[in-house]
């Protein structure tokens, strides 16, 4: 979520210098005149990839207004051809002399508005990638597989069966485990949580068990209907093994609180009824998760810390003190302002507040503490249970 976060921020950055270009003259893009395989694009609209790909390259350095009018005019283009335009552009980049970091460049930037228009010809036309390039081909190609399952699941399904008979998703790796065939089982099964639960029980079943839960957290929970989530929640707990359930619900909880607030966590564990100790896992998480975004934008305030413990009460009441310190010490680990300090005064506070140890006993047995060791021991030496702070001190030596 770090990653994805950092990337958004890149994504927004540079959608702002493209918004600052807009309206100003200059070089667009560089054109040839080379004839179109299918008829559709005239031979002086026709781009010239090699150039292009020069452009982009310094539009993503951020080298020039010029080239981040290029990036803006590219992905114009893009909108307004058709999928026999851009199988034209494939085959035209395929046979360019290029590095292959800029030719995977240019074609990833192809392959997602073609899936727009036609996940079922992006599947065929690259299923001898999903193997060989599977960060990123092979990534882009299980979104197309998930498009195509809403449009038609029959079909979807179909293929994909095909694809493992034919042994294009068999494993390389000697536990026997396709990472990618886990990705696209992921895809797929989003959509047969909507229209037939059952059939999406047999297909997990017919997992090994220990996949199981990674291809359940391939889907995207926040965009699941309610009765899918339902649906969800009872795959977890009828086919996931016993010992990794809880953390499914976690993963729930970090996903919803990352694009929310707690109250989308709470409605989903009330909605699926979680139990005690799924409530637990799941509040754990999201805890953390939240703490981690707020130190990751600024500084985390008491306040921030007393709304978490209002929702902490309702959700794992027994575990409030030991979540806050845990929460404290993850924030802590981040790169933005708050730092270990930071989060040692707040550990304290709600040390003394609250009459017990549980606080600092969990804030000071995190990764967070044996980084900052005379500050933790220091901390630790307000520990009022002698031998629990004993135990502290051993693990910091």
């Amino acid at each position: 979520m770090r990653s994805i976060s950092s990337l958004e921020e890149e994504r927004v950055t540079l959608r702002k210098r493209i918004a600052a270009a807009t309206g100003s003259s200059g070089a667009g893009l560089m054109l040839a005149n080379r004839p179109s395989k299918s008829g559709t694009v005239s031979g002086k609209d026709r781009i010239d990839w090699k150039s292009l790909s020069a452009q982009l390259a310094s539009a993503q350095e951020g080298s020039g207004i010029g080239d981040m009018r290029a990036m803006m005019n590219f992905q114009q283009r893009l909108e307004k051809m058709t999928k026999e335009e851009m199988a034209d552009a494939l085959d035209e980049i395929a046979g360019l002399d290029l590095p292959e970091a800029t030719r995977a460049m240019l074609e990833s930037m192809i392959i997602d508005p073609l899936i727009a228009l036609d996940p079922e010809m992006a599947l065929k036309r690259f299923a001898d990638r999903i193997q060989s390039d599977p960060d990123g081909v092979g990534w882009q190609l299980s979104n197309a597989l998930k498009q195509w399952a809403k449009n038609d699941l029959s079909a979807a399904t179909a293929w994909f069966d095909k694809q493992i008979a034919d042994g294009n998703f068999e494993s390389k790796t000697l536990d026997g485990r396709s990472d990618m065939r886990l990705q696209f089982e992921g895809a797929l099964m989003e959509s047969l949580l909507a229209s037939d639960p059952d059939a999406a029980a047999r297909r997990l079943a017919d997992l090994p068990e220990d996949q199981r839960r990674e291809v359940l957290q391939q889907i995207s929970f926040g965009e699941l209907s309610e009765e899918s989530r339902t649906a969800y929640a009872n795959l977890v707990r009828g086919l996931v093994p016993a010992d990794e359930r809880e953390g499914s619900f976690a993963h729930i909880a970090t996903e919803l609180v990352n694009s929310g607030d707690y109250s989308d966590v709470s409605a989903f564990l009330d909605g699926v009824r979680a139990t005690p100790a799924e409530r637990a896992a799941a509040a754990m998480d999201a805890a953390d998760s939240k703490l981690e975004q707020l130190a990751m934008e600024g500084k985390v305030t008491a306040k921030d810390v007393d709304e978490m413990r209002a929702w902490l009460k309702l959700q794992a009441p027994d575990q409030i003190d030991s979540i806050t310190g845990k929460a404290l010490a993850e924030a802590a680990q981040e790169r933005g302002k708050f730092k270990f300090g930071d989060a040692a005064a707040l550990a304290l506070q709600y040390h003394q507040s609250s009459g017990n140890d549980d606080v600092l006993v969990a804030f000071l047995e995190s990764y967070s503490a044996r980084s900052n060791l005379p500050k933790a021991k220091h901390l630790a030496d307000m520990i009022k249970d002698d031998a629990r702070r004993e135990e502290i001190l051993k693990g910091l030596n």
